[in-house]
């Protein structure tokens, strides 16, 4: 099996588990104030990570990763006030939908899969949209006086309803398209560092995608300041006793963002961005167990099929 499919599920684990408290905690704190100090934690974790490990600095790679931290920054903002304003079970498969994006760069560049792991996409793709179906309960009927419904203010509070559902769904759209840059981005600044040790015939030297991971978090920390600047000045604040909550946040995701690197250095991009994609799974199974949330027959059966199309690509 290659190692691109453990790290890629990894990361995806990873990412959900992360995610899932950053939407716990953006319930309790303005979204961008989770994102920035989550982030900054990252960063400095990453920084140590850095001065352990001895890493130089590679041009191409850094620039790749600021280009996936504009992406990434702006996705988390929006990701965390969706997860905050909606149903966890609901968005976080709606933002894995950004899979979409490395499975086409990866068509459009010719590095096609094979037919068990295209099988394997597939499913996992199926599996993330069945997911992301909402469950709506049925609506008791309407009382009526001589033939006529009396719910004109039931109905102005279902409009109400359905706009804030849809400025959910619209924000967890755009962050899906932050993910699924970041994803492309990440993967050709990974590639980039493995190119130059290649060539230099120094892995060890070159070879770590560390430095994508440290130009990402840079530029989405600059996208989160300016954020900041041009909001309200109550949507970024110190998050108080809840720091060490938040730190956790950024390291479980500062460390996913390096598991799926180092994924995207071994493994097929269509394969490996959509096993980073399944977040929503780890999301969903702690909404399921920590705060009870109900899934549909559907969804129920999309967990089922994403987790044949995780065993497929294993066995690809």
């Amino acid at each position: 099996m290659n190692a691109g499919v453990p790290l890629g599920l990894s990361s995806g684990l990873c990412w959900g588990a992360a995610d899932f408290f950053g939407g716990i905690q953006s319930r309790r704190l303005p979204a961008l104030t989770v994102a920035f100090w989550s982030q900054l934690a990252g960063a400095l974790g990453l920084a140590i990570a850095l001065g352990i490990e001895g890493v130089r600095p590679n041009a191409t790679g850094v620039a790749w990763g600021l280009a996936a931290g504009v992406g990434s920054g702006c996705a988390l903002v929006l990701f965390y006030r969706s997860l905050a304003e909606g149903t966890m079970s609901i968005v976080a498969p709606i933002s894995a939908c950004g899979a979409v994006v490395p499975v086409t760069a990866a068509l459009l560049t010719g590095n096609q899969p094979g037919t068990l792991a295209a099988l394997g996409v597939l499913a996992t793709v199926t599996g993330v949209v069945l997911v992301s179906r909402p469950h709506t309960p049925p609506r008791p009927a309407s009382p009526t006086v001589e033939g006529n419904p009396v719910s004109a203010g039931n109905s102005a509070g279902a409009g109400s309803a359905a706009r804030g559902g849809r400025r959910v769904v619209a924000m967890a759209l755009g962050s899906a398209l932050g993910f699924g840059l970041f994803y492309v981005f990440v993967d050709a600044g990974a590639a980039s560092t493995a190119g130059t040790a290649a060539a230099a015939g120094t892995a060890g030297s070159h070879g770590s995608p560390l430095w994508v991971i440290a130009g990402a978090r840079m530029s989405s920390l600059a996208i989160l300041s300016m954020i900041a600047l041009v909001s309200r000045r109550s949507a970024l604040r110190w998050p108080g006793r809840r720091i060490g909550a938040v730190a956790l946040v950024g390291i479980g995701d500062t460390g996913a963002n390096l598991l799926f690197a180092y994924a995207a250095t071994t493994g097929n991009l269509a394969v490996v961005g959509v096993l980073g994609s399944l977040y929503p799974v780890a999301t969903v199974a702690l909404a399921r167990w920590l705060l009870g949330e109900r899934l549909s027959g559907g969804q129920n059966a999309g967990v089922i099929l994403a987790l044949t199309g995780i065993g497929l690509l294993a066995a690809a």
